[in-house]
């Protein structure tokens, strides 16, 4: 089972200095052989979470440029932006080659520190779903020098706790989505819902905040192999000191 790191932008810290940080932390996750590189899914290496810190796609690009065998996935909400925004970094993601997405709804601003902003939520996970697997990136020819139709590999974050949550999974599924990031809040999800996901042939991530996290994460890996997944997402919030430096 492969292990991604997820980290939101730097608000502070100078982007070059991130990187180099976000390097070093690649290597301790090769080193203890938790990238499971061997088993020859092309999953991504790390999440780069677009916040209001330093632009991803900034830093997805930079990834790219130091390491050429990187797999870079961009992650970013619906909260916070227009079909304007979304379409211009589709486009850009497009242009320096980072072909996996991770896309979630976002809270709302009054849990966040901006509480007295509005929510833009001009297209939900559906709506990106559609546009990038039925419409306007489908026939956006000429970039990247080739024409790829499907080029986005689009990772949709839900819950799988409720009969709802199973009744979006299949919308989701209808409309495209590559993969499925299970939200983990402390509870396992619904393994019927897990078991359909899988049964429609798409690849399921855990998503997981590192505080949930409690013992060693070898211990926390063991206590979901059952549920078949594919793939552990770890939210980090230092790149530095993190549950993968302290093994």
């Amino acid at each position: 089972m492969q292990i991604i790191p997820q980290i939101e932008t730097p608000v502070g810290e100078n982007y070059i200095t991130f990187e180099e940080n976000l390097i070093k932390l690649l290597g301790t996750i090769e080193k203890a052989g938790l990238n499971n590189k061997n088993a020859g899914r092309d999953f991504p290496d790390i999440i780069i979470e677009q916040n209001f810190g330093v632009n991803g796609l900034l830093l997805c690009k930079g990834l790219k440029d130091r390491l050429r065998n990187i797999n870079t996935a961009y992650a970013f909400n619906m909260r916070d932006k227009n079909r304007i925004s979304i379409l211009s970094d589709l486009i850009t993601l497009k242009q320096i080659g980072v072909k996996d997405i991770v896309v979630s709804e976002g809270v709302h601003p009054l849990k966040t520190v901006f509480n007295s902003a509005k929510p833009v939520y001009d297209v939900d996970i559906l709506g990106i779903g559609l546009i990038l697997k039925r419409g306007f990136m489908n026939y956006l020819g000429g970039i990247g020098d080739k024409d790829e139709p499907d080029f986005f590999n689009l990772g949709v974050v839900v819950s799988a706790s409720a009969p709802v949550d199973g009744l979006k999974a299949k919308k989701l599924i209808n409309v495209g989505a590559d993969r499925f990031i299970i939200n983990y809040t402390g509870k396992n999800p619904d393994e019927d819902i897990i078991k359909y996901i899988k049964s429609e042939k798409k690849e399921i991530f855990l998503y997981v905040k590192e505080s949930y996290v409690n013992d060693s994460l070898k211990d926390f890996i063991g206590a979901n192999e059952r549920l078949n997944i594919d793939a552990i997402i770890i939210k980090i919030t230092d790149e530095k000191a993190n549950v993968f430096t302290r093994q």
